[in-house]
């Protein structure tokens, strides 16, 4: 087995090592320069190899100079040298360049940009790329970084577009191949629903043939007759279709190695105790899972672990003892921490809470409804939608200081800024005062007292916030969101969007309270904003079995219907084509220290009600299907 992330890198390095031959000058010193690079580049030492090009350069008759130059940049940008790179850039003109230099500059220049994490300026760098379809020596590096571009602002349909015209131009089997599954990875992470109303009509085309294909596998996947049937199927709407001859036999190949269901599950939960309602509520969406299943049922074994920590070794020795080949839980961090440092556990376990990354040797999961996760992608949300200067308002509790941590550390990576952060009391319902400080009012204010005072009479006042905010980030549960909102608009920040995680929101339409949140953003599990499909039709089926429970801890429960869903498939997600799995709580991936992560979905306030947004197609406009710009 070997993890998704080691394909892309092979399929970057695969493509980035396919560089213009370096210019030299066409003597029997050039030949030897060519060489002595050419023994560096073998080394992994490409500053060397560009050095050596740079000072050539020097001597080199004029003609000749700026090809070298360029070589060496190229040199630097294979060897990522971004620091040596930027000044030699900026360091030739490009009026001196004929068409196919000016190509390459322009392309250095955009990779320049993306390894500062600034895609939007890439994305301007390379439109003025003119027929890139004419450019046999760099029409791979070319759509290679627009694809890079459009996947770092959040539009992973664009992405995958100009991954599946670079499709085109890969004659290399293995390369053909590593692209592909880029492709397959950007439709990963959008949801069934995203992909059903994404697909072009009426007629079909490659681009709809791959999303086509990505709900076909997570549909089938468990069942290899109907997904050859689907197949089949797919076959016949799209023939010709690149993948049918690249990726869809690996994938095939992969099915057989994985996706068997344990015999014996044992579920370790606290169903006695201050947690026993959680945990319960975990248990039945376990049991829902488990009386849909089309598959072979396993046994079942509950074991009540109370909320003694302590005892969680031997229950788990227990549950060995009694026959079980897979462990669900525990719940509680003390008690997966406990499991964590017994050095070995024979049967694997799928924890259900986060407590940090762990030995990755160990055969212990975790998989919980980490705030943390919802903070990155508010992140990666306001990021894609445009915005990068942003405030936050969050409670002034470990827990907010925590999920903070997490919103501020992705909006840096992704090239944003935090500019200020005010936290309110959790207990509060007057958020004036944090408010006003995260918006200058206050400052404001203060220069008008000062004002006053000087010229000694009273003067008309409207405090004016300060401008530079383009979002704000807000974390609290419905009471304060209720609160948060229209006290904003009251303070002249109406008019800039706001953002949170699922707290905000009780899982329970009420417009009569939620109308007051109008306006504003927030992630969520498809278990609660589908209200259409698969999700929705399972949800009132659980509603009339059990409708009090059901509603109060609706997100528990589709932790517990997934816990069990995914269990046969967590090998699976380190796997090319498999690395996600489509579940109630979201799209869940697997990372390197074996925890589980969720892509939630998106919706927005309007009348009370939440309306889910289609997907994340980030700042730039989706571009015509017909061809490249």
């Amino acid at each position: 087995m070997y993890r998704l992330l080691s394909s892309l890198l092979l399929a970057a390095l695969l493509l980035t090592g396919c560089s213009t031959t370096p210019e030299s000058p066409a003597t029997a010193a050039g030949d030897d320069l060519s060489q002595r690079a050419q023994d560096y580049i073998e080394q992994d030492d490409f500053l060397s190899a560009a050095q050596l090009y740079l000072s050539a350069s020097k001597t080199a008759p004029e003609k000749q100079r700026t090809g070298l130059r360029l070589t060496a940049a190229e040199l630097l940008a294979r060897g990522q040298q971004w620091p040596q790179l930027a000044p030699l850039l900026a360091s030739i003109d490009p009026q001196t360049l004929d068409a196919g230099q000016l190509t390459r500059l322009r392309l250095l220049e955009a990779e320049q940009a993306l390894a500062e994490s600034h895609p939007e300026p890439a994305l301007e760098i390379l439109q003025t790329v003119m027929n890139p379809e004419n450019l046999p020596d760099h029409g791979q590096h070319y759509y290679q970084l627009r694809a890079r571009a459009y996947a770092m602002v959040g539009n992973p349909l664009e992405a995958a577009r100009q991954l599946i015209w670079l499709d085109g131009l890969i004659d290399d089997p293995q390369q053909k191949l590593a692209n592909q599954y880029r492709i397959w990875e950007q439709f990963s992470g959008l949801s069934d629903t995203s992909l059903e109303q994404l697909r072009t009509s009426p007629a079909p085309d490659a681009l709809s043939g791959w999303m086509e294909l990505v709900l076909i596998t997570r549909q089938h996947r468990r069942d290899r007759a109907s997904w050859s049937a689907a197949l089949d199927e797919w076959r016949l709407r799209y023939p010709g279709h690149s993948a049918e001859t690249t990726l869809l036999p690996d994938l095939l190949h992969q099915v057989g190695q994985f996706g068997a269901r344990a015999q014996h599950i044992a579920v370790l939960l606290p169903l006695s105790g201050r947690t026993a309602n959680s945990a319960s509520a975990i248990r039945d969406g376990m049991l829902a899972a488990y009386y849909r299943d089309t598959l072979e049922r396993p046994e079942l074994r509950f074991y009540d672990t109370g909320g003694k920590s302590q005892a969680i070794w031997s229950v788990y020795q227990q549950a060995l003892q009694e026959g079980a080949d897979f462990v669900i839980g525990p719940l509680l961090k003390e008690s997966i921490l406990q499991l964590s440092r017994v050095g070995e556990l024979p049967v694997p376990v799928l924890a259900l809470n986060h407590t940090g990354p762990g030995d990755p040797e160990l055969a212990l999961y975790q998989f919980g409804l980490a705030p943390e996760d919802e903070a990155r992608q508010a992140a990666d949300r306001i990021y894609a939608d445009g915005q990068r200067q942003v405030i936050a308002l969050v409670p002034d509790s470990a827990w907010g200081r925590r999920v903070l941590a997490a919103f501020e550390a992705q909006l840096v990576e992704r090239g944003g800024e935090l500019l200020t952060t005010s936290h309110y009391a959790p207990d509060s319902a007057d958020f004036k005062a944090p408010i006003q400080h995260a918006l200058n009012l206050d400052a404001s204010r203060n220069r008008y007292r000062a004002l006053q005072r000087i010229l000694g009479k009273k003067l008309e006042f409207e405090p004016r916030r300060r401008q530079d905010v383009e979002a704000i980030f807000i974390l609290g549960f419905p009471r304060q969101a209720r609160q948060l909102k229209p006290q904003l608009r009251f303070h002249h920040a109406g008019d800039i969007p706001v953002y949170s995680t699922s707290h905000v929101y009780s899982a329970s339409p009420d417009p009569s309270i939620d109308r007051d949140m109008d306006g504003l953003f927030f992630c969520d599990i498809p278990w609660i904003l589908d209200f259409e499909t698969r999700w929705s039709d399972q949800r009132e089926q659980l509603y009339s079995a059990w409708p009090n429970r059901s509603q109060r801890f609706q997100r528990l429960f589709a932790l517990g219907y997934d816990a069990y869903q995914v269990s046969p498939w967590l090998e699976s997600l380190n796997m090319p084509g498999f690395a996600s799995f489509p579940g109630a709580t979201g799209i869940l991936t697997l990372d390197d220290n074996r925890q589980l992560h969720r892509q939630l979905v998106w919706a927005q306030f309007s009348k009370g009600r939440p309306q889910p947004i289609t997907s994340m197609e980030g700042h730039y406009e989706p571009e015509a299907i017909g061809g490249p710009r």
